[in-house]
């Protein structure tokens, strides 16, 4: 519990700033770019090029979050067939089962939980590079996904993927990171001071976003379709993960990490998608709420069985 204690009273605080009108939606909206757009790139160069990544753990990790994320989309397509969801709402429920919310909240979460161990720089800076395919990987998935209902358009999707990835600050601060971290250059000291101030607002910045946010969202549409995505997220995703990470062999530490990654609330990313691909806009934002309130026991329950 101290380690989401912190985490947890950080959302409480944003949910409070917007609720007593100390902060205003037009502003929790300028937190949310400055953090995505400075803060974590930032925070991301500087802890990835500092580290020497155990490149022979992403592997492992990677399989398990992939195959979880595909076992999680075949699970939540069955389920969608059964209550015959129409196209656009059945696309939107699988999306909102497999996509999760890794830079605002798996990343503030692995950092506390992993902090003072004497791997702790070393399993924090492979979940980074792990980001690079993953990012890519929900990215692909979701927009071909969302495209099935009106007929797969490839000449579309590969532009719209392209842009998105080539303008990701997220994967581009990563890819940087990364680079710097293999061909063991050091960050100028000037840098390095500079992309740490900067990365130490990110992650409080980050979850404040996620407590506003709560605030400003209503739960809408089919609440029932909302309630089970949610859960399909943040329970049936860790216990496939768990079951393929024993499959892999994955250590302790990666276990840990990746059952974090895991029990992450659905991405807040996934409603942008939703709205500018014309989908089930109601069921996204009502699954993104509902998997914010069901992962805090989710991560408190992975915390206590991996500790």
């Amino acid at each position: 519990m101290q380690i989401l204690a912190p985490v947890v009273l950080i959302i409480a605080i944003g949910w409070g700033l917007l609720r007593t009108g100390f902060l205003s939606s037009p502003a929790l909206a300028d937190i949310n770019r400055l953090t995505y757009w400075v803060g974590l790139p930032a925070l991301l160069i500087e802890r990835i090029s500092s580290a020497t990544p155990a490149l022979g753990s992403v592997g492992g990790m990677l399989i398990v979050l992939a195959g979880t994320a595909v076992a999680s989309m075949v699970l939540a397509a069955l389920i969608a067939g059964l209550w015959g969801m129409p196209g656009r709402s059945g696309v939107t429920f699988i999306h909102g089962t497999f996509r999760g919310n890794l830079t605002f909240v798996g990343l503030p979460v692995v950092i506390y939980a992993f902090a003072g161990s004497p791997d702790a720089a070393a399993v924090e800076s492979a979940a980074l590079v792990a980001f690079v395919p993953m990012v890519i990987l929900y990215n692909v998935t979701a927009v071909v996904l969302m495209q099935l209902p009106g007929g797969w358009q490839p000449a579309a999707t590969l532009q719209r993927v392209g842009r998105g990835l080539l303008t990701n600050p997220i994967l581009l601060s990563t890819l940087v990171g990364m680079t710097l971290a293999l061909l063991d250059w050091e960050l100028p000291l000037l840098a390095e001071r500079t992309f740490s101030a900067l990365g130490q607002m990110a992650l409080p910045l980050a979850l404040l976003g996620i407590g506003g946010g709560l605030y400003t969202t209503r739960l809408r549409g089919r609440r029932q379709w909302a309630l089970s995505a949610a859960v399909l997220k943040t329970t049936a995703g860790p216990l496939i993960g768990a079951l393929l990470g024993v499959w892999v062999g994955l250590s302790a530490e990666e276990m840990r990490l990746v059952l974090i990654f895991l029990a992450c609330p659905t991405a807040a990313a996934s409603f942008v998608l939703v709205q500018q691909m014309d989908g089930d806009v109601a069921l996204i934002a009502s699954t993104i709420m509902l998997s914010h309130l069901f992962a805090l026991p989710a991560m408190l329950l992975v915390l206590a069985l991996t500790a």
